[in-house]
């Protein structure tokens, strides 16, 4: 079976003329049989992209090829009214909006029916339809419904069936191809489904434990602080992370707790700072003399 000949030129089936011959000068030079003598593959190549543009070049025959395919009747023709192109677009996605899912609205510009014409490409008279140049669709920007499900990441490729470009004379519409960019989030860095954050405790909850609530992507949650805990300990709260793109449950929520010190003593508070030193004495340093000098 022939290869599509917009494929071939690697250009969209509603390609202006202009693109159309950019495309084959560029793949003609590139393929040419006088700069790969003994190439037999970029022989075969450029008959390809000879032939694609033969066709594509001639608006009487580019019509034909687009309502019947390369040859009506033959089992190689396609269907009248070829599928249009797939349309691609890039949306920027709030970190909540990868925590719950979000119904947008989408401005896409794409080719739809040509209203001037019906998508037929030709007015009263047979004349070629001047809004649409004769080929059937018009470049519009069209609002597109869209449902972004939990757990997208930066780089991810959502398919809109239905919703891309419509065919030239009538033909079903390609699809749209949603790619999400994710914003980072002042609070939250995000490793996979898994989340991370940091958080504030005093000196006294250090010292004392505490009960303390924490922010999660999904809403709250509490962790319970021991007496004694040191800074820099990570608490993990299972399944409080992001949602699962395609999968059910959730990563985890990691948190790492960072002791926080007065500032601003007086004498007064020195002096108990002081007592406190002797009723728990601490050598945190011990035994780094033995390191001095690169020592093991």
């Amino acid at each position: 079976m022939r290869r599509d000949y917009y494929a071939v030129l690697g250009v969209t089936a509603t390609a202006a003329p202009r693109e159309v011959r950019q495309a084959y000068r560029r793949l003609a030079r590139q393929y040419s049989p006088d700069v790969n003598f003994w190439d037999e593959r970029a022989r075969v190549l450029f008959e390809e992209i000879a032939e694609a543009y033969r066709v594509l070049s001639d608006p009487a025959a580019r019509d034909m090829y687009d309502r019947f395919g390369t040859a009506a009747g033959t089992r190689d023709a396609l269907a009248p009214g070829r599928r249009g192109d797939d349309v691609h677009i890039a949306v920027d996605v709030a970190f909540a909006e990868v925590a719950r899912g979000a119904a947008r609205t989408l401005g896409v510009t794409r080719f739809s029916p040509c209203r001037a014409c019906g998508a037929r490409g030709r007015v009263a008279g047979g004349a070629g339809c001047p809004a649409c140049g004769g080929r059937g669709v018009t470049r519009v920007t069209e609002p597109v419904a869209f449902t972004m499900p939990p757990g997208v990441d930066t780089g991810v490729q959502l398919r809109v069936a239905g919703e891309g470009s419509a065919g030239p004379f009538g033909g079903p519409r390609g699809d749209l191809i949603v790619s999400t960019r994710v914003a980072e989030h002042p609070f939250f860095t995000r490793k996979g489904d898994n989340v991370h954050c940091e958080l504030a405790l005093s000196v006294w909850e250090a010292l004392r434990g505490a009960r303390i609530k924490v922010p999660t992507p999904q809403g709250e949650a509490a962790i319970i602080v021991p007496p004694g805990t040191p800074s820099g300990r990570v608490f993990r709260l299972r399944g409080h992370g992001l949602p699962r793109l395609a999968h059910d449950g959730a990563g985890d929520l990691h948190v790492t707790v960072r002791v926080a010190m007065p500032e601003g003593l007086d004498a007064r508070t020195e002096e108990l700072v002081r007592d406190l030193e002797r009723l728990l004495p601490m050598d945190p340093r011990h035994g780094l003399e033995k390191f001095r000098g690169g020592a093991a």
